[in-house]
């Protein structure tokens, strides 16, 4: 099966000061606005020191509006990373530690962290995004990736990772 995404685009929205420290209300603020300017799927990588209510009411309103969130890190051995977040929010897990990836500078190499494992889990929701129907019939889908992404992850047996690793291969097959 061949998958394409020609009517994709990418919303950047910077949540963090420029010291890359951020609070919630501003990442929820950052939620709503993509959400509303019509993202299918968010991808973030940050630590929010705080709980915070209008963080996780962003986040439910995201989900409500067909969103789609969430993720831990393994490392080569289906391992927790250690800096991961964990716990019974959290939906799946991906690779995140020494990935091979683009660098600043036209360069590459290895990069570790949970925005490494995060771009796993948005490449493998994007992809069933261009090949789900709109089974429940209001126009969003986020329900069906989901149920997707959970259904098609190899079991590692990580408490606090959720349904296991993603499997990009089973998902779109």
């Amino acid at each position: 099966m061949r998958c394409s995404c020609p009517r994709c685009r990418l919303l950047n929205v910077k949540v963090a000061d420029d010291e890359g420290g951020c609070d919630g209300a501003a990442v929820a603020k950052g939620i709503v606005w993509a959400t509303d300017s019509g993202a299918d799927a968010i991808n973030m990588s940050l630590f929010v020191t705080e709980p915070s209510p209008e963080l996780a009411e962003a986040v439910n309103y995201a989900w409500s509006k067909g969103v789609v969130l969430a993720v831990a890190a393994t490392d080569d051995r289906d391992l927790l990373a250690l800096w991961s977040g964990h716990g019974d929010w959290v939906n799946v897990a991906a690779s995140g530690v020494s990935v091979y990836s683009t660098l600043p500078g036209d360069e590459y190499g290895n990069r570790s962290g949970t925005s490494v494992a995060a771009a796993h889990v948005f490449g493998v929701a994007n992809l069933l995004f261009a090949v789900t129907a709109d089974t429940n019939g209001n126009g969003r889908v986020n329900d069906e990736v989901w149920a997707k992404i959970e259904k098609s992850c190899d079991q590692i047996g990580i408490v606090g990772a959720g349904k296991g690793r993603i499997n990009a291969f089973k998902a779109v097959n």
